[in-house]
């Protein structure tokens, strides 16, 4: 893995040798020599590494050679990051750069020294290598020609065969308003499909309820959050949930015919701490559903009755599932040897998975990114070994198998919480910033993020919770056994390490990446701390609940830190004044508090992401508009400008000289008093735009032909006022609306409009590519299905709450009415009357109506293919989508 990093490191020593040392001329000619050695020794070390990774036992020698490598990558790259900025600004063709001389001296005196320091430790390394045997990998099968934007054939959902009959069962118990079962038990080995059964369970039954709720539990959980959290889904109110939760969760639920799941329960004490605020004993038909891999536990919560242990795959189904996914792959014209040798080889290796599902599709994604062949079966068959453990042999062996250029994307699932539901969109920002990910020709950084994305998720090792509407994975996790090896592998290389074991082991190495799961900051909120080889700081605890006082981190010694990401809800403003001195951040990412962002924030000149978008408030100085490397910038709804004197600086009182974000992708957040609209035509790189308040100017900005119009690919135009009532309330006129023309959007595919401001424009102002659209609050007064029907290449339509006020809906039967609709999704709020006319919709897969209607007119087609949902609730479908969430 480090091979990625010295990748890196070989450039930048290029370019320091080539550029930086040619302008100093001869004096520094022993030391170009030196570099241009040591980069030529990292390339071999570079190769060592890439045949290491494929050895079938790593011997105590050669792991140590290897963490010796990965030690020696990291500590070339921060030396090179410290002192090429320092040698570019000691330049001697101007009188201030021979002012300069002794300070110039003696930082490449400095230099010098720590190059000499690093070929000393590389010579090292080349007389430990040749003691370690390490055999060629350049024959393996499924290492060469590795093509990132290739796909496989099988679904996400291949790990379901032989649940039907637990799905069947459990269905029938979870909705039998006579039976006994009101708390249902899951339990089975890791990776036996616990979470799995309890979620068609869950998705199969939760609409027949008055309210449902999911949480998940873990090894470290917090009673009081998990609480929280099943209060926010079964609808407690902000003022229930901060007095007397337990209470009022459990008066609220008692009078609710209600189904939870609490996935993963660890401890008895667990289930204690929950139970205060759950009615266990309803007799309204109310069911609990837990799962727990410990038999005693659940047999201690609910009894042997109502236990349902789920065993491991049998044969036969260990078959089918292995199957489903290895041959839905496409045969291999000149395939290695006799099918029937491949097929006995195959049932060898499916033995060692031992019936266990996650195992079984793992091992099949190993397989399917190899050559279909006698000898690569075989590679795979012997790899796994002998051991009793079997199962974790696959699973390591799963991590050895991905290219190089994978595995640190993939170790970083293990810098998140257990379960944790992780944003793709922040996953990519964050291998982007510590540069596992590069733009490649016309391709931008982040798509390729995605490509690296669909391979893990084509080989089984990271799993899809919610995909956007254009099939891009919106939502991932990782499955917990996994989230382990991460954590494994990653301590043995020291590439990760949680706050936990960094504060309380004496021999933890110094660590490069420091996670804090919940619970962790208590360990860490000390003065004194040094860590200036850290290049990440991952907070996913609230920092505010260790201390009444302000937060204190010790950031200034941590400077090499590239990714910072902290949760506090107590103001930052001393942690501001560390954060701007740290230079080589490229990610900075907060959430939860109130934050003021000094004039200094310009300081940051690597910053790539700006991930503010959780903030309770921001204070947003001008100068964030002129950091022209930016590639992301989130910002919260609330954002204000610095004040001087009581006066606040926005674009009425202080213009900036220059809007120069020539890179910026993503603006989330348009502040109208910090941000002239008419300057968005400057950010011509933008693909992403995300409006919190929308007004008549930038409806008028955005409809004039501009540099906007040709890269913009999603556009989401939100507005604070839900209703007539509320907008009237605020003294402006219902009246007015803004047509929208985005006919000059060549890229546009997802378009979300949730302003009453915007009427809804003519088919000809749409964009020919758009795919995607989202109303809401749009309160149309015309039948909307009249215009968009004439849109050639939408293929999702989604008419959330208050967007058409009229009583009657026609989807017209002409041949060219919805051409390409797939997904059909209304709420329908007013409607009375709902027609589809013979022949309309003709590729119509999905269509939803929520809320009742009383005339309802469709084919047998359509009606076949229709869910009815009676309940309208707050979090209609795509609620999430239309908040335009990345």
């Amino acid at each position: 893995m480090a091979e990625i990093l010295i990748s890196g490191v070989v450039q930048k020593l290029a370019d320091v040798a080539g550029d930086r040392i040619a302008e100093e001329g001869s004096r520094l000619s022993g030391l170009e020599e030196n570099i241009n050695w040591i980069r030529d020794e990292m390339r071999s070390i570079e190769s060592l590494l890439e045949k290491a990774d494929e050895v079938e036992s790593v011997s105590g020698g050669l792991a140590d050679l290897i963490r010796s490598a990965c030690d020696l990558a990291y500590d070339l790259e921060d030396i090179v990051d410290e002192y090429v900025p320092k040698l570019s600004s000691l330049r001697t063709n101007d009188w201030k750069g021979h002012l300069c001389w002794p300070l110039k001296a003696k930082t490449v005196r400095d230099f010098a020294v720590e190059i000499e320091e690093i070929r000393r430790r590389v010579e090292d390394i080349n007389r430990r290598r040749w003691t370690t045997q390490v055999q060629d990998a350049s024959g393996c099968p499924g290492k060469q020609g590795w093509d990132p934007r290739r796909t496989f054939p099988h679904t996400d959902e291949v790990n379901v065969v032989g649940m039907d009959k637990h799905i069947k069962e459990l269905v029938a118990k979870v909705t039998d308003q006579d039976s006994e079962h009101r708390v249902i038990l899951i339990t089975g080995m890791p990776g036996v499909g616990k979470t799995t059964l309890a979620r068609k369970v869950y998705n199969s039954v939760r609409r027949m309820f008055e309210c449902s709720a999911w949480i998940y539990v873990s090894q470290r959980p917090n009673p009081n959050e998990l609480l929280h959290d099943i209060a926010k889904q079964v609808g407690l109110t902000d003022e229930e949930s901060k007095q007397d939760l337990e209470g009022n969760l459990f008066r609220h639920l008692n009078l609710k015919r209600y189904v939870i799941v609490i996935d993963d329960i660890w401890h008895t004490e667990h289930w204690d701490a929950l139970k205060i605020g759950i009615p266990v004993n309803s007799m309204n038909g109310s069911r609990l559903i837990i799962t727990s891999r410990s038999k005693d536990i659940c047999v201690r919560i609910g009894g042997q009755i109502f236990l349902h242990e789920l065993q491991p795959l049998d044969e036969e189904m260990s078959r089918e599932l292995f199957l489903k996914v290895v041959m839905a792959a496409p045969q291999d014209n000149d395939e290695d040897g006799d099918p029937s040798q491949l097929e006995n080889i195959g049932e060898k290796i499916l033995k060692k998975c031992a019936g266990v599902p996650l195992a079984i599709v793992v091992i099949a994604g190993v397989l399917l990114s190899r050559e279909r062949s006698i000898q690569a079966w075989k590679g795979v068959l012997e790899s796994i070994g002998k051991d009793e453990d079997q199962c974790s042999k696959i699973f390591a062996l799963s991590y050895k198998d991905l290219p190089s250029i994978l595995k640190p994307c993939f170790l970083y699932f293990g810098l998140f919480p257990e379960d944790h539901e992780i944003s793709t969109f922040r996953l990519i920002n964050l291998w982007a910033a510590e540069g596992f990910i590069h733009g490649s020709g016309v391709r931008a950084v982040e798509d390729v993020g995605q490509d690296y994305l669909n391979h893990l998720v084509d080989r089984n090792l990271i799993q899809v919770v919610k995909r956007r509407f254009n099939g891009t994975v919106r939502l991932c996790r990782i499955h917990n056994i996994l989230h382990d090896l991460c954590i494994s592998k990653a301590r043995e290389m020291n590439f990760f390490n949680s706050l936990n074991v960094v504060a309380t082991r004496a021999d933890c190495p110094a660590p490069r990446r420091v996670t804090a799961y919940r619970n962790d900051g208590g360990n860490f909120v000390f003065p004194n701390y040094q860590a200036p080889d850290l290049r990440a700081l991952l907070y996913f605890d609230d920092l505010s609940r260790y201390s009444g006082k302000q937060v204190k981190l010790p950031l200034r010694g941590f400077k090499s830190l590239r990714v910072l990401v902290i949760k506090c809800f107590t103001p930052l403003r001393d942690i501001m004044n560390e954060i701007v001195k740290l230079i080589h951040l490229y990610h900075l990412e907060l959430g939860g508090c109130i934050v003021e962002l000094p004039h200094a924030i310009s300081n940051l000149k690597n910053l790539l992401n700006l991930d503010l978008h959780e903030c309770l408030e921001l204070i947003l100085p001008n100068v964030i508009w002129k950091m022209k490397q930016l590639r992301h910038i989130l910002l919260p709804p609330e954002c204000w400008a610095p004040s001087v004197c009581g006066f606040n600086l926005d674009i009425h009182w202080f213009h900036p000289s220059e809007v120069y974000l020539p890179d910026l992708q993503s603006l989330y957040g348009l502040p109208v008093k910090l941000f002239e609209v008419n300057w968005l035509h400057k950010l011509v790189s933008l693909r992403r735009l995300k409006v919190y308040f929308t007004t008549e100017h930038i409806i008028e900005v955005l409809s004039s032909a501009n540099s906007l119009s040709q890269r913009l690919e999603e556009l989401h135009l939100l507005s604070p006022y839900d209703t007539k009532d509320t907008y009237m309330a605020q003294g402006l006129s219902t009246e007015f609306r803004s047509t929208l023309d985005l006919s000059t959007y060549v890229n546009l595919k997802l378009l979300v409009c949730r302003s009453l401001m915007v009427d809804f424009p003519r088919h000809d102002k749409l964009p020919t590519c758009l795919t995607e659209l989202i109303l809401e609050y749009t309160m149309l007064e015309m039948d909307p299905m009249v215009t968009l029907k004439k849109v050639p290449r939408l293929k999702i339509l989604i008419l959330g709450r208050h967007s058409y006020l009229g009583k009657k809906m026609v989807c017209f039967g002409e041949a060219d009415s919805f051409p390409q609709l797939k997904v059909l999704k209304i709420n329908s709020g007013y409607l009375e009357e709902f027609v589809v006319e013979e022949g309309a919709l003709p590729e119509l897969k999905d269509l939803t109506l929520t809320g009742s209607i009383p005339r309802l007119r469709v084919p047998d087609r359509i009606r076949n293919i229709i869910l009815i949902d009676p309940n309208i609730s707050d979090d209609f479908v795509y609620t999430s989508e239309i908040r335009g969430d990345p």
